[in-house]
């Protein structure tokens, strides 16, 4: 981590950059598609124009698909290797039997590449498993020779991951997805739009759904822009259709932006039939992990970065609580606790790690008392207040 903090300093330094571009202009960011593709991608900031359309077709076709009633959906947040954490917790809910049907499944950053797993179900426990503790760290990323880092604008490569999401995005993958969008179901993953400072929704439904040539090319470059941490990854271009013609957007990590967001079907006015039920899964902590500080640069912006972080993983715990709340649904939600000891080490996703990260979901989740009715902060509040009276 100390070697991608000093790379992210000498390119603030240098202030260069040699991946080439063709970019959307300014004036036409708001007038982009991905082509042949109608509805693949809208801002994660607001809601489409025709949100009312979006949430008419889902309820047709869960009309005709036998899905109406509540509902369950679930929204998995970033957090790099914590991820194993969301991966034990649906290994057991699978075993235990219980495990809805989500009618929405989101992803940010680590949570999108789990996603379209979680969202096929049980049948995809395995995969889960391979990818968040199965694999050795090099089936992720490669290290990057000093003379490579500024003319690729990231510290690792992150070819590996690519090769990684390709193997299991095939045409007979996006088949299986396709099928449950025209159920009624709803897959969506989040990146963050650089040249527009906004995250981006991705429908891998809908791109599943469209039979376009292009359509597994967009699926997995979406998977991937959701998942390229700034600097530790390189952006990923992604080509769109402006009025100008064919052009290309900058895209990192969604939790640039935020670490989860959320689909409940639901806006002021307007709804799906039924009570959603949000589960939400916050690959990290929920509390703060207090620690010395090195008084040096590296140490000052990794612990400032992790703080940034975690401030924003606890504040999406706040806005599905509202979300949900407002919605009449109701929420239910985790997060790594306390009693998780396990030291985290320098490698960036270590498997050792990542194993315990995944035992440790696994068995909170087989011995009750895995899911909160509040967000940590609401919960800490409350305590406040009771020790006041």
């Amino acid at each position: 981590m100390q070697r991608i903090v000093a790379v992210f300093l000498m390119v603030a330094l240098v202030g260069c950059s040699g991946v080439p571009r063709n970019p959307v202009d300014i004036d036409d960011l708001e007038n982009v598609g991905i082509r042949g593709i109608e509805g693949a991608r809208y801002w994660g900031d607001t809601a489409p124009i025709n949100y009312g359309e979006l949430l008419a077709e889902v309820e047709a076709q869960r009309r005709a698909s036998g899905l109406l009633g509540n509902y369950s959906t679930l929204s998995l947040s970033g957090g790099g290797e914590d991820g194993a954490f969301a991966a034990g917790i649906l290994t057991a809910w699978s075993e235990a039997g219980t495990r809805p049907e989500f009618l929405s499944v989101t992803g940010v950053s680590t949570g999108a590449l789990a996603a379209p797993f979680a969202f096929l179900g049980p049948d995809y426990d395995d995969e889960l498993r391979r990818l968040y503790g199965g694999l050795p760290p090099e089936s992720i990323f490669e290290k990057r020779a000093l003379t490579g880092i500024l003319s690729n604008a990231s510290a690792l490569s992150s070819g590996p991951l690519e090769r990684l999401i390709a193997e299991y995005v095939t045409p007979e993958f996006l088949a299986k997805i396709a099928a449950e969008h025209r159920r009624g179901r709803r897959l969506i993953v989040q990146s963050t739009s650089l040249d527009a400072q906004r995250p981006v929704n991705w429908d891998l439904g809908a791109i599943a759904a469209s039979g376009a040539p292009n359509s597994v090319e967009v699926f997995r470059n979406a998977l991937l822009a959701s998942a390229s941490i700034p600097v530790v990854f390189p952006p990923v271009l992604i080509e769109v259709e402006t009025p100008a013609g064919q052009r290309d957007e900058l895209h990192v990590d969604g939790g640039v932006v935020s670490q989860a967001f959320f689909f409940l079907g639901w806006r002021e006015g307007a709804g799906l039939s039924g009570r959603p039920t949000l589960y939400f899964i916050r690959n990290g902590s929920g509390s703060p992990e207090p620690r010395t500080t090195s008084a040096s640069i590296p140490a000052i912006a990794m612990r400032s970065i992790a703080t940034l972080t975690k401030a924003q993983g606890t504040n999406d715990l706040l806005v599905g609580y509202k979300l949900a709340n407002a919605a009449g649904g109701t929420y239910k939600a985790t997060w790594i606790g306390d009693d998780f000891t396990t030291e985290r080490p320098n490698q960036r996703f270590d498997r050792q790690y990542m194993q315990a990260l995944f035992e440790y979901g696994y068995r909170r989740f087989k011995h009750g008392g895995l899911w909160s009715n509040q967000p940590p902060l609401i919960e800490d509040l409350e305590n406040v207040e009771i020790a006041r009276r």
